[in-house]
């Protein structure tokens, strides 16, 4: 099945400014203790999948839609998602909590690292080279950010129909067991998607992709084929940032664009990201 609806949709509350964040205790958990040894990989997909919003912080209206992840690597705490869900300028970065409204439902989030790549050639004069970095540069389209304060993030109850996921924590991926994908697994992430106004309340589809195969690989991105044809770019619309999870519950990328009407759904290697995370520490950036 490449597709999985749960039986309810989701209401947030948009109204009002966030709170000042308090301190908690961080209560997510990292991949392959008992607990998550337990899980199916798409349960882990489910857990460890967190929504980011954009909005101006001043109105308050989300306005910007991906998901993410928090993981563990070299001894720091990350939110991985992709570029193009995190640094449309102006607008601020919540994660989703999931908390009572009360308490802390949006959680505005900073300090991202970005990467762009330009093309130099040995003729390229200083001028050149300025108008290069002004006007020709290119994102990479993943981004990272350190969280240095713990955050205490919640999952919802869902029903899949053949499957729930009661309520509980979020969960923690560990970048140590990372992986590259290969055709003999499946892979499965999951999302939140057709957002939708209903007075000040945001309706959101939880859908999970399963059923993945992977095709090949091409510089930083990993392609996947769906089982169907994608015939509706709406159904993965929020989807992007989400870890691409195999059948044993290690991340291999961020997925991060479909091509409508193929089954193709391209995922940002982890093993890239890694690459620039380690870049990032050596250079005392992070």
């Amino acid at each position: 099945m490449s597709l999985v609806w749960a039986k309810t949709c989701v209401y947030l509350c948009v109204s009002g400014n966030p709170r000042t964040p308090q301190r908690v205790k961080n209560r997510v958990i990292i991949i392959l203790t008992d607990k998550t040894n337990k899980m199916t990989a798409e349960e882990l997909a489910i857990r460890s999948s967190i929504q980011i919003f954009q909005a101006d912080k001043n109105v308050m209206k989300l306005v910007g839609f991906g998901t993410g992840c928090v993981v563990k690597y070299m001894g720091h705490t990350l939110l991985l998602s992709v570029s193009h869900v995190t640094n449309d300028d102006g607008l601020t970065t919540f994660l989703e909590t999931n908390l009572l409204p009360e308490c802390n439902t949006l959680k505005p989030i900073g300090g991202f690292v970005w990467y762009d790549t330009f093309k130099v050639t040995d003729k390229m004069d200083f001028t050149d080279f300025e108008s290069l970095i002004e006007n020709n540069r290119e994102r990479i389209d993943v981004t990272f950010s350190k969280l240095t304060e713990n955050i205490e993030l919640k999952q919802p109850e869902l029903d899949f129909g053949h499957f729930k996921i009661e309520a509980d924590d979020k969960l923690m991926l560990d970048l140590d067991y990372a992986t590259v994908p290969d055709k003999d697994n499946t892979y499965c992430f999951y999302g939140k998607v057709r957002h939708e106004y209903q007075g000040i309340y945001l309706k959101m589809t939880p859908a999970l992709k399963n059923g993945l195969k992977f095709h090949r690989t091409n510089g930083y991105f990993h392609m996947f084929l769906a089982p169907e044809i994608i015939k509706d770019k709406d159904d993965y619309r929020g989807c992007s940032g989400a870890p691409i999870l195999d059948s044993d519950g290690r991340i291999v990328a961020l997925a991060c664009k479909i091509v409508e009407n193929t089954k193709i759904v391209y995922g940002f290697s982890i093993q890239e990201c890694m690459k620039l995370i380690k870049l990032t520490i050596a250079i005392n950036q992070l």
